[in-house]
């Protein structure tokens, strides 16, 4: 299969706020690098997607304030491969862009478009299942997830379902269910049925601007006066940042993926997590005899357990006595809390609410 038309879209505009006090507004978790490998969540991000599609086939998709964090993470990446958001608008009207810009460049583009924050186990499977995505997506006027066959009734990931329909191995998608109760994703689980829902996605850049023209026809319509007709770059940028104002906040998941009729999925052969919680970055990373996660080279436990210590190297500290905490220093803040994603969501909220934006 030739790679010419093959691109990746790598969507890193978002704010990452289950990540605080860590991700930040103006530094957000795809710019962090939380496994203490020397690699941010882009950078893995990028590299891994090296040997699927030509280096200058690699876009990276961001807020306009995150640009020059781009540029200081991916310095051999192209000006021009950066499409920059002007505002938080969602991942809908972020992915139309995308596609009439790469369809702007090649009528005949096909895109893998994936978040900036995903764990992989096994690269080699995650390259082998692309390549076979896009090959399919060349062939057929369909719009590709992955599906990943789950392990246990997870909560807080959506499930994809699917029946007996197939073309070309890809299995027709029935049904999309966000974040099931328990009882229910344990049914999910048992019935065979479900497959966690990846938020990956393959496409050639017309079948996606087709299907949101029938979904979403006032957006792509505004759209669709940026991308035609002769003006000079300056112009366009004018108007699409004017446009894009505009627009709804729209999830691609409920603007389009749900209704789609085109759906189809790839069953995922690799390991994959959504690193959406502490609690996750504390499962995958190394960790001591105790079970204690420290990203530091200067920490001192007595009698901890199955914590997640995050703190300056240059900050001798001493802990005692903690047992599932999270513990995270940084130069204007310190957290210490049980390791629970709600305790981060309350406090951040808190202190939103209490106009103390700095810290957010």
């Amino acid at each position: 299969m030739s790679t010419n038309h093959n691109y990746l879209v790598i969507m890193a505009g978002g704010i990452g706020s289950r990540f605080w006090p860590l991700s930040r507004t103006k530094v957000p978790k795809q710019f962090i690098d939380f496994f203490a490998t020397g690699k941010t969540l882009l950078r893995q991000t990028y590299e891994r997607f090296l040997s699927i599609v030509p280096a200058d086939h690699i876009i990276v998709s961001t807020n306009l304030a995150y640009t020059d964090l781009v540029h200081e993470q991916l310095p051999e990446l192209a000006p021009q491969n950066i499409l920059r958001e002007p505002s938080f608008r969602g991942t809908a009207p972020s992915m139309a862009l995308a596609a009439y810009h790469l369809r702007s460049i090649d009528a005949e583009a096909n895109i893998v478009m994936v978040p900036a924050d995903q764990f992989i186990v096994n690269e080699d499977a995650f390259r082998d299942n692309m390549l076979q995505a896009l090959d399919y997506t060349s062939r057929h006027d369909h719009l590709v997830t992955v599906g990943i066959r789950p392990t246990h009734p997870e909560t807080r990931y959506g499930y994809i379902q699917v029946g007996t329909e197939r073309c070309d191995g890809l299995y027709k998608i029935k049904t999309f269910t966000e974040k099931p109760q328990p009882d229910f994703a344990q049914i999910f689980v048992e019935s065979g049925e479900f497959y966690w829902n990846t938020g990956l996605f393959i496409w050639r850049a017309q079948t996606i601007i087709d299907t949101m023209h029938t979904l979403l026809p006032d957006m792509m319509a505004q759209l669709d006066r940026v991308f035609t007709g002769e003006r000079s770059r300056d112009e366009r940028r004018e108007e699409l940042y004017r446009c894009y104002e505009s627009f709804v906040h729209l999830s691609i998941d409920y603007a389009v993926i749900e209704k789609a009729p085109n759906m189809y999925m790839l069953t995922g052969t690799y390991g994959w997590m959504d690193i959406g919680r502490w609690e996750d970055v504390w499962q995958e990373s190394a960790k001591d005899a105790e079970g204690n996660v420290v990203h530091s080279g200067n920490c001192e436990l007595y009698d901890c357990r199955n914590n997640l210590i995050i703190v300056p190297n240059d900050r001798k500290t001493i802990i005692q006595g903690l047992n599932g905490y999270f513990f995270c220093a940084t130069d204007d803040m310190v957290v210490l809390c049980p390791m629970d994603e709600k305790n981060i969501r309350h406090f951040r909220n808190d202190l939103q609410s209490k106009g103390e934006v700095e810290l957010l």
